[in-house]
């Protein structure tokens, strides 16, 4: 019995990519994804365990897709939305969206952070879509010493579960 429950969570596993993502799974490698997303650029990983690939402008709303890999394997996608073309609709929509693909969030955490000078401000949702993976929609805006906002950005975050669990 344990083998056939096994079997079918190998299954289940390799049969369905990430949500959102449905031609690449959790542990794929950066040579997997370049046949997807062509033209892979390597961005600086303030981790040095971690490597962070991304591939720009997938289309208008989305300013970039960032992959990252620890070992070669791929375990977190983020999608950063162009702010230019996103607004407060567009942001309205985007969170609707989630939640009809998703289910209810599970979890809504304020987001208060400070670097030096600058403190990052706004909330995170987590969503649970399957066994899989949490998918983060986080709002995030950046201050200046004085409060100003000096940047504004939406993400949506997907996460293997195992990755993050080990965290």
């Amino acid at each position: 019995m344990k083998k056939l429950i096994f079997l079918f969570l190998c299954l289940y596993n390799l049969a369905f990519g990430i949500v959102d993502f449905p031609d690449i799974n959790w542990g794929d490698n950066k040579s997997k994804l370049e046949f997807i997303f062509p033209k892979l650029e390597k961005e600086i990983s303030i981790d040095p365990a971690v490597e962070v690939f991304s591939f720009p402008k997938p289309n208008d709303g989305i300013s970039k897709y960032s992959f990252y890999f620890i070992n070669d394997q791929l375990f977190k996608v983020e999608v950063l939305f162009n702010k230019d073309i996103v607004g407060r609709d567009e942001v309205k929509q985007i969170y609707l969206d989630t939640v009809k693909k998703m289910g209810k969030n599970v979890d809504t955490k304020p987001i208060n952070e400070k670097y030096g000078d600058i403190t990052l401000s706004g909330n995170s949702m987590k969503f649970v879509p399957d066994i899989y993976t949490f998918v983060f929609l986080k709002g995030v805006d950046t201050l200046d010493k004085n409060k100003n906002m000096i940047d504004s950005q939406l993400i949506l975050e997907y996460v293997n579960s195992a990755a993050f669990i080990k965290k």
